[in-house]
């Protein structure tokens, strides 16, 4: 799928706007003159910058004027799967890890991933597994982000 750069321009300066207007409501930290919102602030205006900059140059440009086309992959249904299946493991561990846990939807989601990709059950599991693992250690253990534990909560460490 191919966006014209006005319209994607357009996309990354509102999503730069929602980051400032988010941020705006974070609490200043007693007695320092940098808080919680000063990078992703900083990050969110540099977003609308380049956006609004990537959307003008885009209109003025004697470029394409085609604002959307689909590519050659969405006439394969197993593209189309693919693309889905990420889509729909983003909702189902949104809607599932809090009340199952990290340890049992993320490993889930990402099989699904590996065998809509094209990767063979046994790497596919291995993977699924050791990516969880690893990537629980480094976030719980590592970096002290708490992750659900959902029906693994009598076995937390």
């Amino acid at each position: 799928m191919k966006l014209h750069d006005s319209l994607l321009g357009l996309l990354f300066a509102a999503l730069g706007l929602a980051v400032l207007v988010t941020v705006a409501g974070y609490p200043k930290m007693p007695g320092q003159d940098v808080g919680p919102a000063m990078f992703p602030g900083a990050v969110g205006a540099l977003m609308v910058a380049f956006g609004l900059t990537l959307a003008v140059r885009a209109r003025l440009s004697a470029a394409s004027r085609t604002l959307f086309e689909l590519g050659d992959w969405a006439r394969s249904p197993r593209h189309v799967l693919a693309g889905l299946s990420i889509i729909l493991g983003c909702l189902a561990y949104a809607l599932f890890s809090t009340s199952l846990g990290f340890l049992i939807v993320a490993p889930v989601v990402l099989f699904v991933w590996h065998l809509a990709f094209g990767v063979r059950p046994g790497q596919a599991a291995l993977s699924a597994l050791l990516t969880t693992l690893v990537t629980w250690a480094v976030f719980y253990k590592g970096l002290g982000v708490p992750l659900p534990w959902g029906l693994l909560k009598a076995y937390a460490f």
